[in-house]
């Protein structure tokens, strides 16, 4: 390798080492500052509380919708109506909803058998079973979501109590795999540095997240950004929702759940890099800017292990030159200043530590997934996502 080549690497990896610094910090300063639920307190009195119209789609959903649904039932929140919409499903899952539907008079069953021109599934099926909804409260879930029973009174209490129109939990895995511990938290940490959770909870900066998993929303707000109706074409409704929040000048909190709202992992790493290609896509607005900047973050860290490996094996070959030595010692020192860090980030959503090592192959895929949605917005493809595309 020539000299000006290893200055040029000493370089870039010194400019990567900086960005890692304040990264870093910006991640310690994020979990130090997380906000938990608070205990549901006296907001659950059931002569006060406000009624929370629980509602949920279901499409093909046979092997989940029983467990969400339970769940939902065994609230410890007073007042609750439960709406579960049927979604043209092909398998047992209207059985299912309408056995327990007979079981608890608090269950409403809505089956849609057509999908209107223009309309995502789910967001058809979440407007039409808001249109039955009569609480003060919405709360949307998913089919394959399961609440802990203390979930609903702390994020009712959190809303009332901190006079936000829209709290949205982020979930957390069932059962975590390779691809939730590997890749999973890699896309949402490359999410969470375009609009961090500090910029999404304040009602003065536009940027804005939610979880589709979990959406409490009063019937007013909901109302006043025009219903699920004004996102019929969002692939990424959720997101849309929450966008539209802050953009009426409401107030949005989104927190993690630790446990409190749980999901099912995904079925494969092709899945993972699907759904988070679709969250890029519609999350980041379709921007090429945007994106592209997601990109070259994920570019740049590949490189710098590439760096890495380079440096080490040219080092063990036997040619030690001091730059050589410098850029070893250097991009060493980056690489683990990300794998430490991951490590971390994984331990804290429930999986092991050790998974930081995986941090240059769970990298790599990010690039993949951020340079596929760049891709289709850059070329007008569009998105494949669950048997139609969207552009």
């Amino acid at each position: 390798m020539s000299t000006w080549a290893l200055w040029a690497a000493l370089v870039f990896v010194a400019v990567v080492i900086i960005e890692l610094i304040r990264m870093n910090l910006l991640l310690i300063r994020s979990l130090g500052q997380e906000q938990e639920l608070e205990p549901a307190g006296k907001v659950c009195d059931p002569e006060t509380v406000p009624l929370v119209s629980v509602v949920i789609p279901a499409k093909d959903e046979e092997d989940h919708i029983e467990s969400a649904l339970q769940s939902v039932q065994n609230s410890e929140y007073p007042n609750l109506e439960i709406i579960i919409v049927n979604d043209r499903s092909s398998d047992r899952t209207p059985e299912i909803i309408e056995r327990i539907a007979r079981e608890d008079p608090r269950v409403r069953y809505l089956s849609v058998t057509h999908l209107p021109a223009g309309w995502t599934g789910k967001t058809h099926a979440l407007f039409a079973g808001a249109r039955l909804a009569s609480g003060d409260l919405f709360l949307f879930s998913d089919a394959d979501t399961d609440l802990d029973p203390t979930a609903i009174c702390r994020a009712v209490n959190h809303l009332i109590r901190n006079k936000l129109h829209m709290l949205s939990l982020y979930p957390q895995f069932k059962e975590r795999r390779f691809s939730e511990n590997a890749v999973y938290p890699h896309l949402a940490l490359g999410l969470s540095s375009v609009y961090p959770p500090k910029v999404v909870n304040d009602p003065g900066k536009p940027g804005a997240l939610a979880s589709g998993c979990f959406i409490l929303i009063t019937k007013e707000a909901y109302e006043r950004v025009g219903t699920w109706e004004n996102f019929r074409a969002e692939i990424t409704e959720d997101i849309a929702l929450s966008k539209s929040v802050k953009a009426k000048g409401l107030n949005l909190h989104v927190m993690r759940a630790r446990h409190l709202v749980r999901t099912v992992p995904f079925s494969g790493l092709s899945e993972v890099c699907r759904f988070w290609k679709r969250t890029f896509y519609g999350g980041l607005e379709r921007s090429i800017p945007l994106v592209f900047r997601l990109f070259t973050n994920y570019v740049a860290l590949t490189v710098l292990f590439a760096v890495n490996i380079f440096a080490v094996l040219s080092l063990f070959s036997g040619y030690q030159t001091w730059p050589l030595l410098a850029l070893t010692a250097l991009s060493t020192a980056a690489s683990v200043m990300v794998m430490i860090p991951y490590g971390f980030v994984v331990r804290d959503e429930g999986g092991s530590c050790w998974y930081g090592l995986s941090a240059p192959l769970g990298i790599a895929i990010s690039v993949w997934v951020a340079a596929t949605a760049l891709f289709a917005i850059v070329f007008r493809r569009g998105i494949d996502w669950r048997g139609s595309t969207y552009t």
